[in-house]
């Protein structure tokens, strides 16, 4: 386990580029270097170390991800209206955080709203590429899918964020005309 000491920093940053918040982050890398110490006997000598460890992390938040819109759907069902409209997004938490989300690290909040819209197949590619500056061959590893799907998603996820960033400007400037 000590081979995994510097690469600490790289999934710290990943898990905060994906939650937007230092302490949900520092919650996903504790969660996920819990799971490697508990899988550790599964992790083959001579691999890729480091995507094995991001994929555990992308695992954990997907999962994690996955029970908190559960437990939205149950509280809609339950007839909890008035406390799932209090629920805030995950793009409302990040811009409202206490230590000021996910601005710290240089993305705005038109940004990352239209990260947390992205369904979760792609955002984990553009975060793995363009914020954690993986290669596609890495992503393709850690994802456990071919390099055309990363290729695909990566390109279906760039076009579609330019198309919610662009959107707003654009009727601006049709009504402005």
């Amino acid at each position: 386990m000590a081979e995994t000491a510097p690469l600490i920093d790289g999934l710290y940053a990943s898990a905060r580029r994906l939650t937007g918040a230092s302490d949900r982050a520092d919650d996903l890398v504790q969660d996920t270097m819990l799971l490697a110490w508990q899988s550790w006997e599964r992790f083959a000598e001579g691999t890729n170390l480091r995507g094995w460890l991001h994929r555990i992390q992308i695992n954990v938040y997907i999962t994690g991800y996955r029970r908190a819109r559960r437990e939205r759907v149950a509280r809609d069902r339950a007839g909890e209206a008035g406390l799932a409209m209090m629920t805030l997004t995950d793009a409302q938490e990040a811009v409202t955080a206490p230590d000021g989300g996910i601005q710290r690290s240089g993305l705005g909040p038109k940004l990352r709203q239209a990260l947390d819209g992205l369904p979760v197949e792609f955002r984990e590619v553009v975060v793995m590429a363009d914020l954690g500056e993986m290669s596609y061959r890495d992503i393709a590893e850690t994802l456990g899918c071919p390099m055309g799907t990363v290729m695909s998603r990566l390109h279906r996820a760039r076009r579609s964020l330019a198309r919610s960033l662009t959107e707003p400007t654009e009727v601006a400037q049709s009504r402005a005309a």
